[in-house]
């Protein structure tokens, strides 16, 4: 286990207790449920010479990301850096280095294969390539990669044994906890184009009466689908599936949210001294 320094956040006066350290059979699933949500595995060419191979993992620059991506490059490799893009800060965790891919980054995606349509497709493309490197053939491949991504349409998902620790991540990257001042407090997350993925959510929550709804993307143009959980019995199975192993901004902002939570106040001892 890589351990996180001490958290010095403070939320309405309270001390913010640091997210607990994420033991060798955790942080794998949790790494690939990440890269599922905010990663992308990119195959570039440099002057039609040879191919370059990337993983590129980038987030707001929100309390505990930083921490949270050194713990990543620490176990896995590469660097993480803080940079300004159209007035917003991010954070970044690279990886560029082929023995690092080689060592460890395609033994933990063998692993723990990722569970959305467009991070299987990309990876099989960027393993592919990795392996046996081939210029012309990757000119002619690459406008391919995601032809097959349609028949990943299908309506259930055979849940691997690694999805409590998987979901973990995805929901650093893809979820949300909401606090209304009208109405009820609510957890969110949504995906495009993979309904399978969030009705194997759905389900892990045991909120099975759920409607999950369904909104054509702007940019991508694939429906993207989400499920909003507010009951209490809900959102407690939430909360303690998500306090032991997030690490990031969502495990702050789960902490205010429970912190602003009637219904949660016996947690509160959790996140806070």
């Amino acid at each position: 286990t890589v351990k996180f320094m001490t958290s010095s956040l403070t939320i309405a006066n309270y001390k913010l207790k640091s997210p607990q350290s994420l033991k060798e059979h955790e942080i794998g699933p949790f790494t690939i449920g990440l890269i599922d949500g905010d990663g992308s595995l990119q195959v570039n060419h440099w002057r039609k010479k040879n191919l370059q191979f990337r993983l590129v993992v980038k987030l707001n620059d929100m309390p505990l990301n930083y921490e949270m991506l050194c713990i990543l490059s620490h176990t896995y490799g590469g660097y993480v850096r803080r940079g300004i893009d159209k007035n917003t800060q991010y954070v970044q965790w690279i990886i560029n280095d082929q023995k690092t891919f080689h060592h460890n980054i395609i033994p933990l995606f063998d692993k723990y294969p990722p569970i959305t349509s467009r991070m299987q497709l990309q990876y099989h493309f960027f393993k592919r390539f990795l392996l046996e490197p081939n210029i012309e053939l990757y000119f002619i491949e690459r406008s391919k990669k995601y032809d097959l991504r349609t028949s990943y349409a299908t309506e259930c998902l055979e849940v691997p044994l690694y999805f409590k620790e998987w979901l973990a991540g995805f929901i650093e990257a893809e979820g949300s906890f909401s606090i209304r001042q009208k109405g009820n407090n609510s957890f969110s997350i949504a995906q495009n184009h993979d309904y399978y993925l969030i009705k194997a959510i759905r389900d892990y929550y045991s909120v099975n009466h759920l409607t999950i709804s369904s909104k054509k993307g702007k940019v991508s143009g694939f429906p993207i689908y989400e499920i909003s959980i507010a009951s209490k019995e809900g959102l407690g199975k939430v909360i303690d599936h998500c306090t032991p192993l997030l690490q990031g901004y969502k495990y702050y902002q789960l902490s205010e949210f429970v912190l602003n939570s009637k219904a949660f106040q016996d947690r509160v001892p959790n996140f806070f001294t």
